[in-house]
């Protein structure tokens, strides 16, 4: 096991996608750029919102 920052998005509160980061900071950065964004589908707006979590993680699980 190795520890890891995972990124977790989600569309009006339901997951939408997430990333493992080896540092805090780059798992930051994707945050600050995704986080409070509206989407609009149709004639429905919708917020995502973003946050860094940190976990453990199999060895063998791709770090960005």
């Amino acid at each position: 096991m190795k520890v890891a920052f995972l990124l977790v998005c989600m569309l009006n509160g339901l997951p939408s996608g997430q990333a493992h980061f080896a540092s805090i900071n780059s798992c930051d950065y994707f945050k600050n750029y995704l986080d409070n964004q509206t989407i609009r589908m149709g004639e429905e707006t919708r917020d995502y919102d973003c946050y860094c979590k940190l976990v453990n993680v199999n060895k063998d699980t791709r770090l960005y």
